[in-house]
């Protein structure tokens, strides 16, 4: 099950407790785009059948949000997460200007001191500009080693895949967000990191919009990212 929040709608404590898998998204459009939160929890559960999930939004336009809103403040600390997943750091697009990660390290700081396992969700690049999404990353990584929680470079996965078929439509039109291919392709790498298992066997998870070599390829592509320490 997935919930989106807003400030009037907390997620649902006893099925956060009673899940298999309960993970916390914190993000903006990058992690709502598509519905990404509920499709790893599909993949999840097609990689542990039997297991169950509860998957549930905190929509913001960055992290440093969260500190201004004590009834997002007050979902972390309140509900034994099993894991909370970390997007939406700002970080300049010119590579010219230094944003606070202290707000961000902070809060997986508040997410892992009440149990949870902590994954920083670094973004795959802009579209045709090299070097975003390993300079993104290099950021989020900084963080994550600061807070002492993980890092969970989804560019890495983008990467691999776009080196070896540069026509691959992973974004929108924009350039920046994600499309249902990308969506896959991010959703895939975040269950291998959740889960601890190579995804390359979401090759055959069902999904009408994609065709079986493309799932595979995705899949083999998320697989090879995992890998990378």
């Amino acid at each position: 099950m997935i919930s989106f929040s807003s400030v009037s709608v907390p997620s649902n404590p006893s099925q956060v407790r009673a899940a298999d898998y309960s993970i916390l998204f914190v993000g903006n459009s990058h992690t709502s785009g598509h519905n990404l939160p509920g499709l790893v929890s599909e993949m999840i559960r097609f990689r542990k059948p039997g297991k169950t999930t509860y998957a549930h939004v905190l929509s913001v336009g960055f992290l440093e949000d969260v500190e201004h809103n004590p009834s997002y403040r007050e979902e972390i600390e309140s509900r034994p997460w099993k894991f909370v997943v970390l997007q939406a750091q700002k970080i300049s697009t010119s590579g010219t200007h230094e944003y606070s990660r202290n707000e961000g390290i902070d809060l997986a700081k508040r997410a892992k001191k009440h149990g949870a396992n902590v994954f920083f969700f670094s973004e795959w690049g802009l579209k045709d500009k090299p070097g975003d999404g390993p300079r993104q990353e290099k950021v989020y990584a900084e963080m994550a080693r600061a807070a002492g929680v993980n890092l969970a470079g989804v560019g890495r996965a983008w990467d691999i895949a776009l080196s070896e078929r540069p026509n691959l439509t992973l974004y929108e039109a924009d350039g920046n967000h994600q499309s249902p291919v990308g969506a896959f392709l991010t959703a895939a790498f975040l269950c291998g990191k959740i889960t601890g298992e190579c995804p390359e066997a979401l090759g055959t998870f069902p999904d009408a919009t994609l065709g079986e070599a493309d799932r595979k390829f995705l899949a083999q592509c998320a697989a090879k990212a995992v890998k990378i320490p």
